[in-house]
């Protein structure tokens, strides 16, 4: 078959159909694996026009025509499949060099094969949930995004106690995602441990010393879990290995504070128990083998992204350990630094010449939590850290949504309640964007145009909230131009929203843009007098206003006002900020 042939056997026509039915002759596709497949047939035009925009930047061509004095940078593989002239041209030449071998760690050869097959015909071949899990941690590792969302939404359809561990392990996960399976683990923990699941997470073993059993273990499983989860989190250094931590078992005591201490920092004293001893030796002898290192260990290469640490899952139970049977044990599942372990918290009894401590945490359960401190409410944190985002007040809630965590563009989005001090998820938006402004303008929250990473957006969506409390994301119709680092504003008296000043092209922008929600249309006002970008904008006093942001090289500190009940059709300059500023941020107080 002449190659011009094998290449219009991909391209979806009749012939490819033909052909994808030989492939699979004999084979009954499964429920299983019609549900976690991807058929993408927009993803080849995709791949195309991205190899076109590469092409124009004269990035990763591998040949040049020549015609009429001007040259056209273009990719061999692609004038081959759609000329039969090129085709014979370009094989006529000397012959080529061996191509070069791009070595891909960290991905399954099997999941490598289907994520090439992915991009050149749009459709991706999953078995089973095992498949979908190797296919998943290459599309994260290799940042093939749509597959990675795709397998990441199939496979949490369908959890379960035997693999919710195996989902909660992989990178990149969207934080509602990693919610709900925190969730998910926290209420079917019994079920997880009995079913094994446990096994297949590194260990980490700690033993708590205390003098006698009178107070030992009688502190909730997840306080005992946490005080753990402190100590690790806080005398370790941030690039410790999770292997090195799980490697030997951590023997701490509770001091009259309350705190964890390790033991390798107690005294010598008679009557120590010889493991004791050894434990203090084996912790002088790895502290100076720290000091002698003249360097942290070379994690050059390595993608993963330090997480917060948190207690997932525990719960008590009984083992033998060195106080003897019905010591009580604690079992947990713990994120540290990002990374999941398991974690397995005993109590041993120790002599009355060992260290006397207190109880863990300092306090009783019947005693009254601790007053506030003057600096007031600590307010919960988001559940990803993230900038370059939209956020807008929507009901009684603050909504922020997309931005860039540390490793991309983000499509999450999540909701903070003052008055349960908690963020909760929402459904992702239509598309990852960052570097956009969000406006409420009713019960309706927008979010306008942006930066995907690669170039402007001119693409608007709306967030919806329905009476039941649910919501979903939809389009709306795109701006007239294409920006990023534009400011919003909704003139809620004549039910307008306005996007002004902003970013394309290198230049910051004068352009404003009204957009009427119920006609679904835009329509030009009047420009700006300096063109600006990172700039905030707000409605006050029926005028619309703006401040700072840059030109492209400086900030500024000028204000604009334009009246929105007739009085003036062009822009009127306002009292200068008392610092130039950009990314700033208004609101109406």
């Amino acid at each position: 078959m002449k190659p011009q042939d094998d290449y219009r056997n991909g391209d979806g026509g009749a012939t490819s159909a033909a052909s994808r039915s030989d492939d699979s002759e004999g084979e009954e596709i499964s429920a299983l694996e019609q549900e976690l497949s991807l058929d993408d047939p927009e993803a080849p035009a995709r791949a195309l026009a991205a190899l076109n925009a590469l092409r124009k930047a004269r990035q990763h061509y591998d040949v040049l025509l020549a015609a009429a004095g001007e040259e056209v940078a273009a990719h061999r593989a692609v004038l081959a499949a759609v000329s039969p002239r090129l085709l014979a041209a370009l094989g006529a030449g000397p012959p080529a060099a061996a191509p070069e071998t791009l070595r891909v760690s960290g991905v399954e050869a099997d999941a490598l094969r289907e994520l090439v097959e992915y991009a050149y015909t749009g459709r991706l071949r999953v078995r089973d949930a095992a498949t979908a899990r190797r296919l998943y941690r290459a599309a994260a590792k290799l940042r093939v995004e749509p597959a990675r969302a795709h397998l990441a939404e199939r496979l949490m359809r369908r959890l379960t106690a035997h693999d919710c561990l195996a989902l909660r392990v992989l990178p990149d996960l969207a934080p509602h995602h990693r919610a709900q399976l925190d969730t998910f683990i926290a209420q079917n923990f019994d079920e997880i441990c009995e079913s094994g699941a446990l096994a297949a997470l590194p260990l980490i073993r700690i033993e708590l010393l205390r003098e006698t059993s009178a107070d030992g273990g009688e502190e909730a499983p997840a306080a005992v879990a946490d005080a753990a989860l402190a100590w690790l989190r806080d005398h370790h250094a941030a690039d410790v290995d999770l292997e090195e931590l799980c490697s030997r078992t951590h023997l701490l005591f509770v001091d009259a504070n309350g705190s964890l201490r390790d033991c390798g920092e107690l005294p010598a004293a008679r009557g120590d128990a010889p493991e004791l001893q050894e434990y203090r030796r084996e912790a002088r002898e790895r502290e100076r083998g720290q000091r002698r290192r003249d360097k942290p260990p070379d994690r050059a290469g390595e993608d993963e992204v330090l997480g917060e640490s948190s207690v997932i899952a525990a719960r008590a139970g009984v083992g033998t350990n060195g106080g003897g049977a019905g010591a009580a044990v604690t079992r947990a599942v713990v994120a540290i630094r990002g990374r999941l372990a398991g974690a397995r918290v005993a109590w041993r009894i120790g002599n009355a010449e060992g260290p006397r401590g207190g109880r863990l945490g300092g306090t009783r359960p019947d005693e009254a939590p601790p007053e506030p401190d003057c600096a007031g409410e600590v307010r919960a944190h988001m559940t990803v850290g993230r900038c370059a985002v939209g956020a807008a007040a929507l009901g009684q809630r603050l909504v922020v949504c997309g931005g860039y965590d540390r490793a991309r563009v983000l499509r999450a989005a999540e909701a903070y309640d003052p008055q349960t001090n908690a963020w909760s998820p929402l459904p992702d938006m239509k598309r990852a964007r960052a570097r956009f402004p969000a406006a409420r303008l009713g019960n309706s929250l927008y979010v306008f145009g942006g930066s995907d990473g690669q170039t402007e957006l001119d693409s608007v969506d709306v967030y919806e909230e329905d009476a039941a409390g649910g919501g979903s994301w939809r389009a709306r119709a795109r701006m007239p131009l294409a920006r990023s680092h534009a400011a919003a504003a909704a003139d809620e008296a004549r039910g307008a929203l306005y996007v002004v000043g902003g970013w394309a092209g290198g230049r910051s922008l004068r352009a404003v843009h009204r957009y009427s929600p119920d006609e679904d249309r835009w329509s030009e006002a009047p420009a700006l007098v300096t063109g600006r970008s990172q700039c905030a904008g707000v409605v006050w006093e029926d005028a619309l206003w703006v401040f700072g942001g840059c030109d492209a090289w400086n900030c500024i500190a000028s204000t604009e006002m334009l009246p929105l009940d007739g009085r003036s059709s062009a822009w009127i300059e306002g009292p200068p900020l008392g610092t130039a500023r950009r990314s700033v941020g208004a609101a109406v107080w």
